[in-house]
């Protein structure tokens, strides 16, 4: 033990004299960085020292000191190479050799400043634009919930929709009975936690805040809602499962609504807020950053599931059917936290004959030959219900932009090999005393880098732009957020275009022989230049794709054309629509004495022609819908006829 305990102290010893060598390397590096004059001073004494002592040595010889100096100085060489060759053995002669190259760069492209600008802006756009689109593709298809360990969240979804005989939202695929949540939220060898969430309208719920009536989007969610999920708070906290259970007036505000609405004030907490005119006390925000769980759509505000008859499962009237009493209304969505340890596969083996038990609830005898009730889940990655429809139309844009960026990378590419022909008798002359193709080499990946740099910069704002553009364009209210991954993309196309921009000219300029070289006009070069193969293979592929590029672009602004003019089978011009949400009546006998006094109130409106009700008004979410009659009198909107 003694001798283990010796070796452990000499390896201990020695890392720490292996920390104090590189510490002692690091700081003499600082030193020679930024005190050059008191280092290179510091060098002529020693060096001067040990010219003195060796001279010394010479003269117990019997030579004169005249004699000494001038043979020392013989066998030591130049002191001038002496010092270069001690300064080029440290890491700060790297970072001093950038340094220069950095400013030689940029006095040659201050020089040209034209060559630099169109430059810098052609990367732009290509850089910018790939950005851009793939800010879509992250958003859509990449990004997970900003959420704790997001690879353990799943969606709950039903592949072949709902069982035989029951009512069900437009959301099939991803919509169950409260008797099924109830079931499979006790399976805790699975589930970590299972959360449920329901919206409270198709699109946006009538709210008001002091005397202020608007719309916004909520959720009636489990109490586990928050904690299930990992949802930090920026004030306040959220549910508890009492709160569920309790059905309690109590409401939880998104960051971004909490912003638009309180302008983030710290009083908001504590305020009251009518929900369809049910008031609702705020106790939390949710923390920068969380959205919801809804495809591509902000949640504004959520509150505990609710059994009151003026807050039902996607405003669906509480005479047909609600949340608790009806097992057959299959309105629920969820998402679960898989048990650490637990794949899909091992979950969905252990919840199927819980899920296929609760699926039959209040359905009576299942009939035999009924399809089978399938459980699925589906990733938390992207946004769930469009990342199936968009992956193939974002790929082919992403490609039709990386067109765009091979055409400018061509094109900044001719640039630099017609700006580096001119400096074809440079390279030479360098080459001819003592430069070698690696030296010449980093010059010019310095100065690829460079012009790289502020393309980048100026795609990355154009990024920013475009992707807000996008987000305004396509209808999302979650922000295509340009997060790491997509600054790791733009640094990695960013670098490959650098690599290539310093290797393209510099292969050009140092193939010729230097004595041809250095012989040769630059009008001479020039011509040579022009009419070699590459530059011709370079200015058809870049032609090319510019032809396939339009061919592509001309499809896409024809099919949106095409979108845009696509009959709809009414007459559109003139005609408003909107929706109304009296939640101050409740009866059918109440309601249908509004809508008759409303609808004849606006017939009689100045430039009205007609006017007429709907149960569900175009846009709300419910469009190739069939729906039965009804005996209850609930309509969703109206249509107003200008004359």
């Amino acid at each position: 033990m003694e001798q283990a305990s010796h070796g452990n102290r000499e390896d201990s010893r020695g890392f720490l004299r292996w920390n104090d060598v590189l510490a002692a390397k690091y700081n003499g590096g600082l030193r020679s960085l930024f005190r050059k004059e008191q280092v290179n001073r510091e060098l002529d004494e020693e060096l001067g020292e040990y010219l003195e002592m060796a001279a010394v040595e010479k003269m117990k010889q019997g030579m004169s000191r005249q004699d000494a100096l001038r043979a020392v100085r013989l066998e030591g060489g130049s002191l001038d190479g002496t010092k270069e060759i001690v300064r080029s053995g440290g890491w700060e002669c790297v970072v001093d050799t950038l340094w220069r190259d950095l400013l030689f760069t940029a006095r040659m492209l201050r020089k040209s400043p034209g060559f630099t600008l169109v430059a810098m802006l052609t990367l732009a756009l290509g850089i910018g634009g790939n950005t851009a689109v793939f800010s879509v593709m992250n958003t859509v298809l990449l990004r997970y919930l900003p959420l704790p360990n997001p690879q353990q969240l799943v969606f709950l979804r039903l592949p072949n929709a709902p069982p035989d005989g029951v009512s069900s939202t437009g959301d099939v695929d991803r919509s169950f009975s409260y008797p099924v949540f109830e079931a499979l939220r006790k399976e805790h060898a699975v589930f970590s936690d299972l959360m449920a969430y329901v919206p409270l309208a198709v699109d946006k719920v009538a709210v008001r805040i002091g005397g202020d009536p608007e719309e916004a989007e909520g959720d009636m969610v489990s109490g586990n809602f928050f904690s299930g999920l990992g949802v930090s708070f920026t004030r306040g906290r959220g549910f508890a499962l009492e709160d569920e259970t309790a059905h309690a007036s109590v409401v939880v505000l998104s960051y971004s609504y909490w912003t638009t609405r309180f302008g983030r004030s710290p009083s908001a907490i504590g305020q009251t807020i009518y929900v369809k005119g049910v008031p609702f006390t705020v106790i939390g925000v949710t923390a920068q950053g969380f959205y919801g769980v809804e495809p591509a759509s902000s949640t504004d505000f959520w509150i505990p599931l609710q059994n009151r008859p003026e807050l039902t499962a996607w405003d669906e009237e509480p005479s047909l059917d609600t949340l608790y009493g009806t097992p057959k209304w299959w309105c629920i969505q969820l998402i679960g936290r898989l048990v650490p340890g637990v794949t899909e596969s091992q979950a969905l083996a252990k919840l199927d004959p819980v899920f296929q038990s609760a699926a039959l609830i209040g359905l009576g005898t299942p009939d035999p030959k009924a399809k089978k009730n399938i459980l699925a889940f589906s990733s938390t990655q992207g946004i769930q219900g469009l990342r199936e429809y968009y992956q193939k139309p974002i790929q082919i844009l992403l490609a039709m932009v990386g067109l765009v960026l091979a055409i400018a990378c061509a094109n900044v590419s001719m640039l630099l090999v017609a700006r580096n022909s001119t400096r074809a008798r440079e390279f030479s002359v360098r080459m001819a005393l003592g430069a070698g193709r690696g030296r010449l080499l980093r010059q010019t990946l310095t100065e690829s880098f460079l012009l790289v740099a502020g393309g980048a910069a100026f795609g990355w704002m154009f990024a920013i732009s475009g992707s807000q553009a996008l987000a305004a364009w396509s209808g999302m209210e979650i922000p295509f957020v340009l997060d790491s991954r997509v600054l790791l993309f733009t640094l990695a196309i960013s670098i490959s275009c650098a690599i290539i921009f310093g290797l393209a000219p510099l292969r050009r300029a140092v193939s010729v022989p230097v004595g041809v070289t250095l012989k040769t006009s630059n009008a001479t070069a020039y011509r040579d230049q022009r009419s070699s193969w590459s530059g011709k293979v370079v200015v058809a592929s870049q032609m090319a794709l510019c032809l396939v590029l339009l061919v592509g672009s001309g499809l896409l602004v024809r099919s949106l054309r095409n979108y845009q003019t696509l009959p709809l089978g009414l007459r559109v011009d003139g005609l408003l629509v909107f929706g109304t949400d009296p939640f101050s009546v409740h009866s059918d006998e109440e309601k249908e004495h509004f809508y008759q006094d409303l609808l004849a109130r606006l017939r009689e409106a100045p430039g009205v022609e007609s006017a007429t009700l709907v149960s569900h008004r175009l846009g709300s979410g419910w469009a190739g819908i069939a729906f039965g009659p009804s005996t209850a009198w609930s309509p969703k909107g109206l249509f107003l006829k200008s004359a």
